[in-house]
């Protein structure tokens, strides 16, 4: 353990496994001898990082660039990249479950000691790894992202999720008034094209706000959500009988979780903002249709952190090991979830 002084964690996916890692990220921080914590991401997530008090330096790879620069430009951008790099280092911990960061750290990095996960035998380029071979399946990724600590003899106690707003960015939170309900009817970035298959009909989310606003108490909504999500949050703002502001893609990920922190409750379908508001300790209803909240769904376990599912329905969830049922003809696990189904499962747990 004396020897680590310096580690680099990539972590190429989205906001919500970038905020599972920040149990390990803070754990790593308690050891006398580590010195300086970097972290290699994809471009989407280094806003969730950029205030980390935990960490040091972040390095992003733009794979949207690079395939638009062609394989030699991406060449020449992955090098360079590397050349940047404020090594030596003496651990990588690969949060990926691709070979491709195994291999830049030992080849381009030099990285003695690297660990990470062996998925369809990807580990390859790593010293030690967690073995997957169902994926992320029987407990939450968090936990998964915690194992990777015991490789190096480190256990994780505490393991609640972490994001820091700067001031700034609270500042502009605050003047939006209150009381307000925050809404994502999206789902995030995550799944491209397949983003649909998350999504509980605009509809649906429209009839809940109703019903939520007789025993919450707000007098408008706010909806959140990438760029991407635009023309979703118009049609829910076109729908809505409660007055409706569509902010996505017209505030930054910070402005977002300041906004998310005044929220009398958040609702959302599965996504990286359901994961930002509960570190943030806003009260949240999430709806899960494929994906298994008990691996995705909000962490730690929280009675102001409900995961919604749609009930005696044996083909949920179908998401395992990261493939779905992308030919379900009526993704009947959100299509059929009705909002007074919602309602009485919040009323069995007195929410």
């Amino acid at each position: 353990m004396r020897s680590i002084r310096r580690v680099l964690i990539a972590q190429p996916y989205g906001i919500g496994d970038a905020l599972f890692t920040t149990p390990l990220l803070r754990a790593l921080r308690t050891l006398p001898s580590v010195e300086r914590v970097d972290l290699l991401l994809g471009s989407r997530t280094e806003a969730v990082f950029r205030n980390n008090p935990h960490v040091d330096k972040i390095y992003s790879i733009d794979k949207d660039q690079w395939h638009a620069a062609g394989k030699i430009g991406a060449l020449k951008e992955l090098l360079a990249l590397f050349r940047g790099f404020d090594g030596p280092y003496d651990l990588l911990i690969d949060c990926s479950l691709q070979r491709e960061y195994g291999f830049y750290g030992k080849f381009l990095l030099g990285i003695p000691r690297r660990i990470g996960f062996s998925y369809k035998n990807r580990g390859i380029f790593l010293t030690r790894a967690v073995p997957l071979p169902n994926g992320f399946d029987g407990a939450h990724v968090t936990d998964f992202y915690c194992d990777l600590g015991k490789l190096i003899g480190l256990e994780i106690e505490e393991r609640h999720l972490e994001f820091y707003p700067t001031e700034e960015e609270r500042q502009e939170g605050r003047e939006i008034l209150a009381p307000y309900l925050a809404v994502a009817p999206g789902g995030g970035e995550s799944w491209g094209r397949d983003a649909h298959f998350k999504r509980w009909p605009v509809s649906s989310f429209v009839e809940m706000i109703s019903l939520l606003k007789e025993r919450v108490g707000f007098e408008k909504v706010l909806i959140l959500g990438s760029r991407a999500e635009r023309e979703l949050g118009d049609e829910m703002v076109r729908e809505s009988r409660i007055p409706a502001v569509n902010l996505c893609g017209e505030v930054s990920l910070g402005v977002c979780a300041a906004i998310l922190e005044k929220a009398s409750l958040f609702l959302a379908n599965d996504g990286g903002l359901v994961h930002l508001a509960h570190a943030l300790h806003t009260p949240l209803i999430s709806l899960y249709g494929p994906v298994d909240p008990r691996v995705y769904g909000p962490y730690p376990a929280s009675p102001r952190a409900l995961s919604v599912v749609k009930e005696n329905l044996p083909c949920q969830p179908c998401y395992f090991r990261f493939r779905y049922n992308s030919l379900c003809p009526d993704r009947e696990c959100l299509t059929a979830l009705q909002p007074q189904e919602v309602i009485d499962f919040l009323d069995r747990r007195d929410f």
